[in-house]
């Protein structure tokens, strides 16, 4: 049997608002959310109380603003039985950032698991993250700062935004293929070159959806 130790009843309040917010969103809370829900005066009250519950075991979290996932071990303590209230969240992992002008070297280590609403997006089966640097895409409404879903995959049609490898450095373009077999990648400012590469370019994947912070 999972030990049950002893919380608080603003700890307990803290994992009941987190079950409560996820089944109803689909997607854990921030630790603001919490914050106002509870009446703490500031973030930091709950996230002081959120490290308590990890510490203890009842929840896992990372540095991204809604990571928090609930253990069995939080459920078997508010008695949920067949819990299925993150049936529709997914994680995708964030891969770092990809320059939308002027191609930088991109590594792919995952920095993070960012919670994605399954309902929103779908299968998400294949499907990574990449932050946006540069505004060679902002044409296309892909602006520096956002965040890139992206589908794997090594092949693209004309007119796709495609996240591309060219000399060992990572760009987000639109893909174009000529007659000849020249491949040309457009950026939607007029204010950036096309690249023209050949046999030293390798698709990543196609760009499927845009995630931007507003505030």
């Amino acid at each position: 049997m999972v030990k049950k130790e002893n919380l608080t009843q603003k700890q307990s309040d803290v994992l009941r608002e987190i079950y409560e917010f996820i089944a109803a969103n689909s997607y854990s809370p921030s630790v603001r959310d919490i914050a106002q829900v509870l009446g703490f005066s500031s973030p930091k009250g709950a996230g002081d109380h959120l490290a308590v519950l990890e510490k203890k075991g009842y929840i896992q979290k990372n540095s991204s603003a809604r990571s928090i996932r609930l253990t069995e071990k939080s459920l078997w303590y508010l008695g949920v039985q067949n819990p299925s209230l993150e049936k529709n969240v997914d994680y995708l992992p964030l891969l770092g950032s990809i320059a939308a002008g002027k191609p930088i070297f991109t590594e792919e280590n995952i920095q993070e698991y960012v919670p994605i609403s399954a309902q929103i997006m779908g299968k998400t089966k294949g499907q990574f993250l990449l932050k946006v640097k540069g505004d060679s895409m902002s044409g296309d409404h892909i602006i520096d700062g956002d965040t890139l879903v992206v589908k794997t995959q090594n092949t693209a049609e004309n007119g796709n935004i495609v996240v591309a490898l060219v000399n060992n450095g990572a760009v987000v373009k639109r893909f174009y293929k000529h007659d000849d077999g020249v491949i040309e990648l457009r950026s939607s400012n007029p204010l950036y070159e096309p690249i023209v590469a050949e046999d030293n370019l390798m698709i990543q994947g196609r760009v499927i959806a845009i995630y931007r912070n507003i505030f």
